[in-house]
Parts: C-alpha cells; sequence; structure tokens
C-alpha cells in the first residue's frame, strides 16, 4: 500500500522566495494591464482626433462645398474623397447630404444609400467622435458639418478608421510591455533568491520557529539571572530588561534610560568604545556596580550596550570574605615564618648545649606574646578587634617592622550598634598601607605606632608610620577606585571598600602628615541612629 502524499510547507527561504515572486508577478501583471489600457486609451483619442481633423479638413474642401450644387454630386465627390483617403491613410471618407444619402463610399454600391448611423449632431453643427459598427465593421469615428458659401449646413463628412487596424497597433505596444516586464521577471527571480538568502543570513539560519524559540529561551534567561541587566540603544532606547533591572530602575526603566548617571556613563562609552566601563554609581539611593560593554555589529559598529548592575553590598561582602581569608592566610603565614625561625634559633642553641640562653628565649618569647595578647585583651572590648590586631603584630614580624601602642589606649566602651565587620575592615586596610608604606621606605628600620580611645562621643585611632609620606594629588588618587601602587589586577579596591564600610559607621578619615611619615586618624561616632543593634538586627 502506497503512502498518502503528504504536502511539507516550504521553510522560510522557500516561504520568501514565493512571496517576492509573487508580488513581482502581480506588479508585472498590473503594470502590464495599466499600462495596455492607457495606450488603449491613447491611441483610440489620438485615432478619434485624426479622424475628425480629417473629417473638417474634408468639410472645408472647396471642390466638394461646389459639387453640391451641380445635378450629379456624387459624381464629382467620390474621386476626391477617395483621393482624400488614401493621403490620409482613413479606412473610409463617406460625405452625406442633409438627408443623409451618401455621395461618396469606398464600396460604390452604398453611393446613394442613406448612412447607419445617425447625422442628428452634425447637422445641428456639432462635431463628434464615437466608436461604431459600419458597413466595413466597427471604427473610430468622427463626423462634423459641411457649410456652403452662405453657412448653411449641406451635408456631412464622416471619416473612419477600423478599429481592428487600431488592435494591431496595441498589440504591438502591448507586446513590448510585456517584453519590458518579462525583463523585470528574468532580474526578480535571481534577486528573489538574493533577498531570501541575505534574510536567511542575518537571522543565521534560522526558522520562524527557531527565532521564537530563541527568543522564549532568551527571556528566560535574562529572567533568570540575579544581577540585574538590560540592553540599550546608543539613542539610549531599552532593547530588553530582566524582572531585576525593572525592579531596581522603576520609573527609570520604560521605553527611554531616564537615570541620569547611567546615561552619563552610556556617553562616556560611546566616547570610548574600547574601554571596559565599571564604575560604582548612586541609583535611587543606593549604591551599585555597573558595568558596560558594547555590542558592536562590525569591528567599528557600536549597535548599543549592555549594562549589568550589581549592588554593591554584594561585592563589598564578597570582597570582605576574600579580605578575611587573605588576613587568615597572612596571620598563618606569618607566625608560621616567624616561628620556624624560632624554632630554628632554639634548636640550634639546644645542639650548642646552651640551655640557658635557649630557656630564656623561650621565655622573652612568651612573654612578648603574653603582654600583647594581655594588653589587646584589657584594653578592647571587641574580640574580633582584638584578633585583627594580634595578626597584624604577627604580619608586622614576618615583615621586619616594628609595631607598637600607646600605653593608655583603650577601646572597652564600645557599643553594641556599632557592626565590628566594618571596624575591621577599615583598621585592617590601613594598617596594611602602614605597613608596606614604612617597610618599603625604611625597610628593617621600619616603625608603626596605634594609639587609639574611647573617650567622649567618638573611638578614634591614630595609625602613624615613618614611611614616605603623601601629597595632597597622591591621596586624591589612592582614594579613588582601583588606585593602588601593586602589579596585581586583584588589588586597587580596597581603599574604596574601606571608604564605604567607614561611610556605614558614620565615620570619617583624617590624614596628618608628620616629620617622618604619616598618620592616619578614624573618628567613629558610638551613637548612630541609622544602625541598629546586633539583638535587633538577628531579630529582624
Amino acid at each position: 500500500m502506497s503512502k498518502p502524499f503528504i504536502f511539507k510547507q516550504p521553510g522560510l527561504f522557500g516561504q520568501m522566495v514565493l512571496l517576492v515572486l509573487t508580488v513581482l508577478l502581480i506588479c508585472i501583471l498590473l503594470i502590464i494591464i495599466s499600462f495596455s489600457s492607457i495606450i488603449d486609451q491613447m491611441i483610440e483619442k489620438t485615432t478619434g482626433q485624426q479622424a475628425l481633423t480629417v473629417a473638417e479638413l474634408v468639410a472645408e474642401n472647396d471642390s466638394i462645398i461646389d459639387a453640391f450644387n451641380t445635378d450629379h454630386p456624387a459624381q464629382l465627390i467620390q474621386p476626391i474623397a477617395e483621393k482624400l483617403r488614401e493621403r490620409t491613410g482613413a479606412d473610409y471618407i463617406v460625405i452625406a447630404n442633409g438627408d443623409g444619402i451618401r455621395y461618396s463610399h469606398p464600396y460604390l454600391n452604398q453611393i446613394g444609400r442613406p448612412t447607419e448611423t445617425s447625422n442628428k449632431a452634425p447637422l445641428a453643427g456639432d462635431s463628434i467622435v464615437f466608436i461604431g459598427n459600419g458597413v466595413l465593421g466597427e471604427a473610430v469615428k468622427a463626423k462634423t458639418p459641411i457649410y456652403d458659401e452662405s453657412g448653411k449646413i449641406i451635408g456631412v463628412s464622416s471619416v473612419g478608421f477600423l478599429t481592428n487596424e487600431l488592435e494591431g497597433k496595441i498589440f504591438v505596444y502591448q507586446l513590448r510591455v510585456a517584453g519590458f516586464g518579462g525583463l523585470a521577471l528574468l532580474i526578480g527571480i535571481p534577486g528573489a533568491f538574493y533577498i531570501a538568502r541575505r534574510v536567511k543570513k542575518l537571522i543565521f539560519n534560522l526558522e520562524p520557529e527557531e527565532i521564537s524559540h530563541a527568543f522564549s529561551e532568551k527571556q528566560a534567561i535574562l529572567e533568570s539571572i540575579g544581577d540585574a541587566t538590560l540592553a540599550i540603544s546608543p539613542d539610549l532606547k531599552i532593547l530588553s530588561a530582566n524582572k531585576k533591572a525593572r525592579s531596581i530602575l522603576g520609573e527609570h526603566a520604560k521605553d527611554t534610560l531616564t537615570e541620569l548617571h547611567l546615561k552619563a556613563l552610556i556617553q562616556n562609552a560611546l566616547e570610548n568604545p574600547n574601554l571596559f566601563i565599571q564604575k560604582q554609581v548612586l541609583i535611587n539611593n543606593s549604591i551599585y556596580i555597573v558595568d558596560i560593554s558594547p555590542i558592536q555589529a562590525e569591528e567599528t559598529a557600536i549597535t548599543g550596550f549592555v549594562l549589568t548592575i550589581r549592588p554593591f553590598s554584594e561585592v563589598e561582602d564578597l570582597a570582605n570574605e576574600l579580605i578575611e581569608i587573605r588576613q587568615h592566610a597572612n596571620h598563618i603565614r606569618a607566625q608560621t615564618h616567624e616561628y620556624l625561625n624560632k624554632l630554628n634559633t632554639l634548636n640550634g642553641l639546644l645542639l650548642l648545649e646552651r640551655y640557658e640562653e635557649a630557656k630564656a628565649l623561650m621565655k622573652m618569647e612568651v612573654q612578648e606574646l603574653q603582654q600583647t595578647v594581655t594588653f589587646l585583651m584589657s584594653t578592647i572590648k571587641d574580640p574580633l578587634i582584638v584578633a585583627l590586631l594580634l595578626g597584624k603584630v604577627n604580619r608586622a614580624k614576618e615583615m621586619k617592622v616594628l609595631i607598637t601602642f600607646d600605653e593608655n589606649s583603650q577601646w572597652l566602651d564600645f557599643p553594641d550598634t556599632i557592626q565590628s565587620e566594618h571596624v575591621v575592615t577599615v583598621v585592617g586596610n590601613l594598617i596594611d598601607n602602614a605597613l608596606e608604606a614604612s617597610s618599603a621606605w625604611k625597610g628593617k628600620s621600619a616603625t608603626v605606632h596605634l594609639s587609639f580611645t574611647d573617650y567622649g562621643d567618638e573611638l578614634i585611632m591614630d595609625i602613624e608610620d615613618n614611611g614616605k609620606g603623601m601629597t595632597s594629588e597622591e591621596e586624591a588618587y589612592f582614594f579613588t577606585e582601583g588606585a593602588t601602587t601593586k602589579n596585581d589586577p586583584q588589588h586597587g579596591l580596597g581603599l574604596t571598600i574601606m571608604q564605604h564600610a567607614l561611610s556605614q559607621l558614620g565615620g570619617e578619615w583624617y590624614r596628618t602628615d608628620r616629620l617622618e611619615g604619616t598618620c592616619m586618624t578614624i573618628a567613629i561616632p558610638k551613637a548612630n541612629p541609622d544602625f541598629t543593634t546586633a539583638k535587633e538586627r538577628e531579630k529582624s
């Protein structure tokens, strides 16, 4: 049993070729019909005007007019009319008297008979042009009155051109128009294939169903992205935006982007098309990290931009975690390195049987560490900050930097409203910078001195180093996002995060130049109504 024939719908390429060819054929047919109609009308109108001109010339012929007054007008008029017919190319010239009796006709047997069409209009003094049937067949006819010398109508001049000959002329013109149409069709067929292939190439050879599926996938992917993502044209028209982007931008993400800070970033991206832009932006009273990447159809043509917007708090949390991990790693490495040196020294003393010196070294080491631990635990209430400072002490030993504390320092009045994680971020970054600055400038003579107090309404800490110091220009540079003196691309964010953490605490920082080095001072208010206590945060 043979399988039934199943019509397979052509793909997009075939559909486009068929559509273009169908439109082309319809247009060519309409053009041919329209031109044929126009040519038909023009030829008929021209022929009718020609027939009327010949009829008027015949009606004004003096020999014909004089022949009307003779006893046998037809004998004189017939040869004159035939001669004029041959000269003008008319198919017939008929001269009739006022009663409609023919005095001339191409067929001699019709002379003396009445005309078959009405002579009412020309006998009334009007010239007419019309298409009608006669003895010779259908023709374009013109009739005009014949006047004598006194102005009296004495007859009718009728001239005709047969339509069968006109149809031959029209057919020739129609063939020419059809020839042009065929030429257009020959050009249009490869053109249709080219257009269809070009469109398919532009849409990556996808079928409509595949395009619809890809668009649905793209929308689903955009909506599933945790970060706010939107695509914008160079004229700030929003091409697409996921739910997170619409939530963040609100009324600024309708048809056109109206958020001023983002508009400025896009203008910067237009001026610097090869630059990847990542900036902190304040949107609706919140800080966000915005990445801008250009959409380029070709190497130089920018068709739009993709914006990725992430809350700065998320980046800050990740950076803080990274900083804490790095600090712990540095602390462990410093402790390992320092204790390895001590153990090597102790091992050497024991091998030399210098037992007393070994006991003295052990006692000194224990006392020094114990004194530092005891001092910090007795002067600082928060254990997280104590752990940070102990780690920095070990870090300083590894770097051969002497770190000292003011013996009158204390941070015992440490309110619960202060988030110690932010304090660790601020203090840790400033101490690291002081250690590196003094070590780079003084080498083995590098020192860092810390002093802190909780006297009054603020927690204050001074961090002094004997490094190179810092000019106002260098200060302005170092406290911009991404500024760093290191070659490592991971550096440059710590100071920015420190400033943000300090602003979260409601605090401020100051720089004071010393004779040798720099003193960085931070002041953190004890009472900050913008923040809740730790217990209240846990409840919320």
